[in-house]
């Protein structure tokens, strides 16, 4: 198995985790919130955690959806019949594109909503626009100066970007979770 390959699968299973952190919220906050988990605007978020909540919610769904849709272009990019050199440009720059959709509509759907930024959405944004950083310098160290010495660099920041995201995704459902059992094991 190649190293593109165990990234791939190990893709997967952030994935999977995203979905799950997905799931936790439709699990747990459906019940009280019913539809307006997915559809409140301004006037009913009428208190910081619920900003909070939504804007956690709202990032963890981009995120799903596009690290799933995005390691799917990635591979598809990946398998294109190109010269080496042109694969590699067009590669990069649709990854590239892809992150910048990603900040793009994680932008957008904060502000049609009417909802603040949690720390969650922007250490994701962050990590995000890190991470586009990173197929920039490849694409200008690889694609056009043919300098393929800092891969391994390059690849290790843009999964520590993608591990610092899938973090802080976790810090609310586990902070709920822990101060549900804390409110319920009290006497």
């Amino acid at each position: 198995m190649s190293l593109n390959d165990f990234l791939y699968h190990l893709g997967w299973i952030f994935k999977s985790y995203e979905f799950f952190i997905v799931l936790w919220f439709v699990l747990t906050q459906f019940p009280k919130y019913r539809w307006s988990l997915f559809f409140a605007h301004h006037q009913s978020l009428n208190s910081l955690q619920l900003h909070e909540m939504h804007s956690c919610f709202m990032t963890v769904v981009v995120f799903m959806l596009f690290h799933t849709f995005g390691g799917e272009v990635e591979q598809y990019l990946l398998s294109l019949d190109f010269e080496q050199i042109n694969r590699i440009k067009v590669f990069y720059t649709g990854m590239i594109a892809h992150m910048f959709l990603c900040m793009l509509t994680l932008y957008v759907i904060h502000r049609l909503r009417g909802c603040l930024f949690s720390k969650t959405a922007r250490i994701c944004l962050y990590t995000v626009f890190v991470s586009a950083l990173f197929s920039y310098m490849e694409l200008i160290a690889r694609g056009y100066f043919d300098y393929h010495e800092l891969t391994i660099v390059y690849r290790i920041g843009g999964w520590a970007c993608n591990i610092i995201a899938i973090a802080a995704l976790s810090i609310y459902p586990i902070r709920q979770t822990l101060g549900y059992f804390a409110k319920h094991s009290e006497p």
